[in-house]
């Protein structure tokens, strides 16, 4: 394939590529290429990124306090560490 492209780019024209499709090295202006896999790929990957960090920042927001002191306890305490 890859020579099949270079023998086709030599030839003159720029605008031959590869259609996974079929496999074969084409015009990807009359094929209707517009875009390589390369950048779908990619674009796939960084939608996952996004959707797997929303989902552990969703689970870091919705999980329970673990135990430790009391919240409202220490609301309530001067700032010095000595109550009233």
């Amino acid at each position: 394939m890859i020579a099949d492209l270079n023998a086709a780019i030599a030839s003159g024209s720029r605008h031959h590529g590869i259609d996974v499709r079929d496999g074969k090295v084409k015009n990807v202006v009359d094929a209707e290429i517009f875009d390589s896999l390369e950048s779908k790929s990619w674009a796939l990957k960084l939608t996952f990124d996004v959707v797997l960090t929303l989902l552990k920042v969703d689970q870091i927001i919705m999980s329970k306090p673990a135990g430790g002191p009391n919240m409202a306890n220490q609301a309530a305490r001067r700032p010095d560490g000595y109550d009233d």
